[in-house]
């Protein structure tokens, strides 16, 4: 008895063994689109590397900030690609061309998207720990928003796995948003869900669909999916009032490149925040997302607010 214990034991470790060895050599990329986000890409590129992702492709959509430097000096490395666009080039699309970028230049397993305000958080730290990454094609994972609390994001720089307790983020967000934050003038648009974004197999999928929200499906085959708990994304929307009044101006070019491809329903925070800027409130609208430390104290206890590694800890379960 005690040594068929002992042979089961060793046998499951032995399988938790090849299984780790054939997570870790699974090749992950990330695709990432960056316009001037001079306060954020170095902090979003370390954090890339630190969970383990071992390619990073980036298009860099005419930024005039600094980014681009920055982003010429990671490209020294090897496991950094950047592609550069032109201010006035359209950027309709380029998500996509990206990617086949990608598929057309590299040898990778798993593909991630993102921007450079959402940082993946692993539960362990490493994406490569997580127990569904050989068996799942479409990982639909959940993206919240960062609050600010004092005119500051509630979240440490530090985002390492010991300090999850400390990054904050709406788990909770409120219905019907839009007309929310139409009609009540406390109402902040970082109090409004978030979709997911979504890590895929491109040997079992086509690529992400616009947004990069979800997997495009390859003809005959149904993609194994799955909304993981195991790790979650802290979408750092507002931060500074320059890099909010600098996304403003890039909204405003980007809509008058394809602003006609959208419909009224489409982008409406983006179409509020350029009547603000054209009355000249972008300063208030900015201010008006911060709430305040009893505010943010309250929401906590009622579970809208909760840390990562509460939610973590709860399996994706919102408060």
């Amino acid at each position: 008895m005690i040594l068929t214990r002992v042979r089961n034991a060793a046998k499951r470790i032995l399988e938790r063994s090849k299984r780790r060895t054939a997570h870790d050599r699974l090749v992950i990329a990330a695709n990432m689109g960056v316009c001037d986000e001079v306060e954020l890409i170095g902090p979003s590129i370390r954090h890339l590397r630190a969970i383990g992702v071992d390619l990073i492709v980036i298009t860099d959509v005419g930024s005039a900030d600094g980014t681009t430097d920055i982003l010429r000096e990671f490209a020294r490395d090897p496991d950094i690609h950047l592609i550069e666009l032109s201010r006035d080039a359209d950027p309709w699309g380029f998500p996509e061309r990206m990617y086949q970028h990608t598929m057309a230049n590299h040898e990778v397993d798993r593909v991630l998207f993102l921007d450079p305000d959402e940082f993946w958080l692993p539960s362990t730290g490493r994406l490569k720990d997580l127990p569904w990454l050989l068996d799942t094609d479409v990982a639909r994972v959940s993206n919240f928003n960062v609050p600010m609390v004092e005119q500051r994001p509630s979240s440490p720089a530090d985002l390492r796995p010991e300090n999850y307790r400390n990054i904050y983020f709406v788990t909770d967000p409120v219905r019907d948003g839009r007309s929310k934050v139409d009609n009540d003038p406390r109402a902040t648009i970082s109090m409004i869900g978030v979709p997911p974004k979504v890590m895929i197999n491109p040997d079992r999928v086509v690529g992400a669909s616009m947004g990069c929200h979800d997997a495009v499906k390859k003809p005959g085959i149904e993609p194994r999916s799955l909304a993981p708990t195991e790790v979650v994304i802290a979408h750092y929307q507002f931060t500074t009032l320059a890099r909010f009044e600098r996304k403003v101006a890039n909204i405003r070019r980007s809509f008058e490149h394809f602003g006609h491809r959208l419909d009224r329903n489409q982008a409406w925070h983006w179409r509020r925040w350029l009547e603000m800027a054209d009355e000249g409130r972008i300063e208030e609208e900015f201010h008006r997302q911060a709430i305040t430390q009893p505010e943010f104290d309250a929401l906590r206890s009622s579970g809208v607010i909760q840390s990562a590694q509460q939610w973590l800890d709860g399996k994706g379960v919102a408060g």
